[in-house]
């Protein structure tokens, strides 16, 4: 089980009674801009998604996106995670977030994007991962390359452009 804080975060594992948080997130229109179609969705994605991140849970231990909670106020801040995902036809780990809208601007999606890093590295040994992010949406680009992530390529994912951040480590 992934066990991640930070100096204001805690990880933790979704379950099926955080469907309010995850819906409210979904049915965000400035969260989903840069998320798959850029569309909104509903209560039905939502479910949809924390089911996807229960099975990876049981199938993959640490990997799956964790609720981000503040360690002293409680308060949902988003999400994070390193999550299985097939890109470009090819199998990678991808570290992503989502950080809900009252909580931009304050680091958060650093903080959590660093603390991936560091466990992705020290933890799970992982010799590769990336992080997805579409073309124009500059505040987790910054994210990537001030984690040290390097711009690998450019695809094409459910018809945006995206940009391919890469961090490739020698694991000897």
């Amino acid at each position: 089980m992934l066990t991640i804080t930070t100096e204001r975060l805690r990880f933790e594992q979704y379950t099926l009674d955080d469907l309010d948080l995850v819906t409210a997130l979904v049915m965000d229109e400035r969260v989903m801009k840069y998320i798959g179609d850029g569309n909104v969705k509903d209560q039905t994605y939502a479910k949809h998604l924390i089911e996807r991140m229960l099975e990876q849970y049981k199938n993959f231990g640490d990997y799956g996106l964790h609720k981000l909670m503040h360690k002293e106020t409680g308060e949902f801040i988003g999400h994070a995670g390193l999550v299985a995902q097939i890109i470009d036809d090819a199998f990678e780990m991808e570290l992503g977030y989502w950080i809900a809208p009252d909580y931009w601007q304050e680091g958060y999606g650093f903080e959590a994007a660093r603390a991936l890093k560091q466990y992705a590295n020290e933890e799970m040994y992982l010799e590769r991962y990336v992080s997805a992010i579409q073309v124009g949406n500059t505040g987790s680009k910054q994210i990537a390359l001030k984690n040290g992530m390097k711009l690998e390529k450019v695809i094409t994912m459910e018809g945006k452009s995206v940009e391919i951040y890469v961090i490739e480590n020698e694991i000897e």
